[in-house]
């Protein structure tokens, strides 16, 4: 029974939750938007859709008017 629940919220997590703020991204078109699969981000990065590769996230570089925050 407990699968069902996990299942249940994994679903709800893909469906809503991660639409909402990004968007799951194979690497090619990573690399297509000037980015790389990383694990995680350097400061002059930021992150801008998550990889498709487990536990890997796009980033892109920061353009210098941006906040470093």
């Amino acid at each position: 029974m407990k699968i069902f629940i996990y299942l249940l919220h994994f679903l709800c997590y893909v469906t809503f939750i991660l639409p909402g703020n990004r968007s799951l991204v194979d690497p090619n078109r990573c690399s297509k938007l000037y980015g790389q699969c990383k694990k995680r981000c350097s400061k002059h990065e930021k992150q801008i859709e998550i990889c498709l590769s487990p536990s890997k996230i796009c980033c892109i570089e920061r353009a210098f008017e941006e906040d470093l925050s």
